[in-house]
């Protein structure tokens, strides 16, 4: 699919999805998504710069209400790649633990040699060029998640990632902005969201990544910071998602990565998320209808 159809298909998207007429609450506030899902089940539809995903989510209480199982199937489809998962998740009180399994196709793969350049630079020019592979492989994640509510303005939030895929060696991580051996990855985001109700929530973040290349692992720390709101285009049930995250230099004791790490589309050691999601409820439990 070239880069403009895409991109005419996601806007129809965009559109169909603010003009839907919505069946849900007209007071909802706008840091709702910070908090645990109530139980039932949704279809998220999101426009994912640049790309688009659906999910469709069911959350069933375990145990009373103080825990619940999550399942998740999702496909996303952006420029570079398309992806399928489906996840499994159990929150037992502040405590989450989730596996994922999936199967990613890279419509624009880059592989470096030994000794070959890959920075940002040397990346940008391949894209130009049209110096890219293709590659098909299955991944896993296992994942352990801490929700800890400090009070009613204060979340912390840490989501641990331990992840296998296959693929090549010395390729980019379109997701984590990094050129990386196909082995596992280690993800530590760390976030303290401050919320409001009429504001939605803003959290200071700290990400730290273990990963392989050659015969070395290294460590890195990346800082930024993650926005999240209900911008109000539809009554309820929408979400604006922003990520900011960005390098500034070496990782531990090691090279200095602040030239390869970052999407090289986008000149700096940065790496961007920005997302609008349209949340449909398809059922509630304890009520019998389709809101």
């Amino acid at each position: 699919m070239r880069l403009r159809e895409l991109i005419l298909s996601l806007g129809c998207m965009l559109v169909v999805a603010v003009l839907a007429v919505p069946r849900a609450r007209a007071d909802q506030t706008r840091d709702f998504m910070i908090a645990a899902g109530e139980s039932g089940t949704d279809v998220f539809v999101d426009t994912v710069l640049p790309g688009a995903q659906l999910t469709l989510e069911h959350r069933a209480p375990i145990y009373q209400v103080a825990n619940q199982l999550n399942l998740r199937a999702n496909a996303l489809l952006t420029p570079a790649f398309f992806e399928t998962q489906a996840d499994a998740e159990l929150r037992i009180l502040v405590l989450t633990l989730g596996g994922t399994y999936g199967y990613r196709n890279l419509m624009s793969e880059q592989v470096f040699k030994e000794g070959e350049e890959f920075d940002r630079y040397a990346r940008r020019t391949r894209f130009v060029e049209g110096d890219q592979t293709s590659d098909a492989f299955g991944f896993g994640e296992f994942r352990a998640t801490v929700s800890l509510p400090i009070n009613d303005y204060v979340v912390f939030n840490g989501i641990n990632t331990f992840r296998f895929e296959g693929g090549h060696d010395r390729s980019f991580d379109w997701r984590n902005a990094i050129v990386r051996d196909a082995d596992m990855l280690f993800r530590s985001d760390l976030m303290l969201f401050f919320k409001h109700r009429d504001v939605g929530g803003i959290a200071p973040m700290m990400q730290i990544m273990n990963f392989g290349l050659g015969e070395e692992r290294y460590t890195q720390l990346n800082y930024g910071f993650l926005f999240a709101t209900r911008p109000g285009f539809r009554r309820a049930n929408d979400i604006f998602f922003l990520q900011l995250l960005f390098h500034p230099g070496s990782t531990f004791g090691s090279y200095d990565n602040s030239e390869a790490y970052g999407n090289h589309l986008l000149f700096s050691p940065i790496s961007l998320t920005v997302a609008y999601r349209v949340i449909f409820e398809v059922w509630r439990a304890g009520n019998g209808n389709d809101d």
